[in-house]
């Protein structure tokens, strides 16, 4: 009897081996149930697409050149163990917020300069600060997996949202600007949609580098200039004349990300 157990034993552990060995090597592919909350700080440029304006009395000023200018911002979001139950991918959301300056140089004929009576061009910048804040759905695909955290040493991703999108602009730039015309002043808030991709690597544990691009689009209905440049450099009365705009922003952003690990 005491063989015969011992041989089913045997025969057993022999049996279990490959399972075992098969287990070990799967066991980097299913998802551990980590919950991964995270935070980063990104910083870039902002690339506005130029667009038309279209003023009250209908004229319209074609492809406004909105300046490229340096971005700032920050996200906060989570990521969802669901690898096991998507073919590989993890799902995520995040809450991201970030400022640039789309500033129209000065001197633009007919948007904020014009040409006199006697050939001299007077003319002043539109200053203009944009602020988009705004909820994003995102999926990642974790590459070189690993047993212990991170699982994923880094993966590309992609995402959609939606959010606030808000210009505001101050016309007649250091010209127009005192005490009773600050450029929060006069300002526009739209609903705006975004699409984004990016690749993020661990460099530490629980840091991470990324580089991301986000596409930004918004029609604003209430923008404002000093469309014929006449500025107070002393304050005073500014005259503006208000226009519509679809805007759409390309914006690349480079930056550092700190994650938890947080286990069930």
């Amino acid at each position: 009897m005491k063989t015969r157990i011992s041989a089913m034993i045997g025969l057993l552990c022999v049996l279990g081996s490959p399972l075992s060995a098969s287990a070990g090597t799967e066991l980097p592919n299913i998802s551990s149930g980590t919950i991964e909350p995270y935070i980063s700080f990104m910083a870039g440029v902002a690339l506005p697409f130029s667009e038309d304006a279209t003023f009250r009395n209908g004229d319209v000023d074609r492809n406004v050149d909105y300046q490229m200018k340096q971005s700032i911002g920050g996200n906060a979001g989570i990521w969802f163990p669901t690898r096991n139950k998507l073919a590989g991918f993890d799902l995520g959301t995040e809450i991201a917020g970030f400022v640039w300056w789309p500033d129209v140089a000065c001197c633009r004929e007919n948007f904020n300069g014009v040409t006199d009576s006697n050939g001299d061009f007077q003319g002043t910048t539109t200053e203009i600060q944009a602020i988009y804040i705004g909820a994003n759905v995102l999926i990642r695909r974790p590459m070189a997996i690993s047993e212990a955290y991170p699982n994923g040493r880094w993966h590309p991703y992609v995402g959609v949202g939606v959010g606030a999108h808000q210009l505001s602009y101050r016309p007649g730039g250091t010209r127009g600007v005192s005490f009773a015309n600050p450029i929060g002043d006069q300002r526009d808030t739209q609903i705006a949609f975004q699409a984004l991709g990016g690749v993020k690597a661990h460099i530490f544990k629980y840091v991470g580098a990324f580089v991301e691009a986000k596409y930004i689009h918004a029609n604003h209905e209430e923008l404002g200039t000093d469309r014929f440049g006449i500025g107070t450099p002393f304050g005073g009365d500014l005259t503006i004349d208000h226009y519509e705009s679809l805007i759409r922003t390309i914006l690349v952003h480079a930056g550092l990300s700190i994650h938890f690990d947080i286990r069930p």
